[in-house]
């Protein structure tokens, strides 16, 4: 199973993970105190977000160590399936953290809260430069390994969700559309749960042993049969 794209190194890799790490830990808690003193839900989903990212790739780091290890009397196969289930747990976080959004977001359109506008906007922008700064270091990896793939797709989602958190901050201070930020919170919400359940059949199958969608498996029989 490979694990990295062929021109980056295992090295160079684990380097750009744990600065991915460190830096989505230090925007969680920038966000998270923000989300507080400003009252905005929204900036605390996209802080929730991102601490799950900052897990899927403290996960993902692990899993790419323990990938590595050669096959022993233990694991005649070897480690490589790891990524699989650090995948799998990846995109069962992001669905529980969607359904939380979701509904703390609902309680909030009943009472749009007070909400500080510029703070909501500047750290929107902060996590901006970082989701995609993050995205940029993870995107050469991922064209080889599900699970770096599946720490990708959070970096992008993240992106997506710091633009509405940045665009909801701005009709606050312009409009004081204070229903805005729940509003976004349920749209961020939505989007993480297309993005897990669209990706999980993947490791998923993967762990099943189910052939790969792509084959087509009656041409697969077929050719046996003719050697036969």
């Amino acid at each position: 199973m490979p694990h990295d794209h062929g021109h980056i190194d295992p090295k160079s890799g684990d380097r750009r993970v744990s600065i991915a790490i460190w830096a989505n830990a230090l925007l969680t808690v920038a966000q998270i105190v923000g989300g507080i003193l400003s009252g905005s839900l929204a900036l605390i989903a996209d802080a929730l977000h991102n601490f799950s990212n900052m897990a899927s790739l403290v996960i993902a780091f692990a899993a790419r160590k323990i990938a590595r290890r050669p096959a022993d009397e233990r694991m005649t196969f070897g480690y490589g399936r790891i990524e699989i289930v650090a995948a799998l747990i990846n995109y069962t976080t992001l669905i529980l953290v969607g359904f939380y959004l979701i509904y703390e977001g609902g309680m909030r359109m009943i009472d749009p809260p007070q909400v500080a506008g510029w703070t909501v906007v500047i750290l929107g922008g902060v996590a901006l430069v970082v989701d995609t700064l993050t995205a940029l270091l993870t995107y050469s990896m991922q064209k080889g390994s599900v699970n770096i793939r599946a720490l990708f797709l959070h970096n992008l989602s993240d992106a997506l969700a710091s633009v509405a958190v940045i665009v909801g901050g701005t009709l606050i201070i312009l409009y004081d559309m204070r229903w805005v930020d729940p509003a976004i919170t349920i749209g961020i919400a939505l989007y993480i749960l297309y993005l897990a359940f669209t990706e999980i059949g993947g490791p998923i199958r993967t762990l099943m042993l189910g052939s790969p969608p792509d084959i087509d498996n009656d041409a697969v029989v077929a050719a046996v049969r003719r050697r036969s």
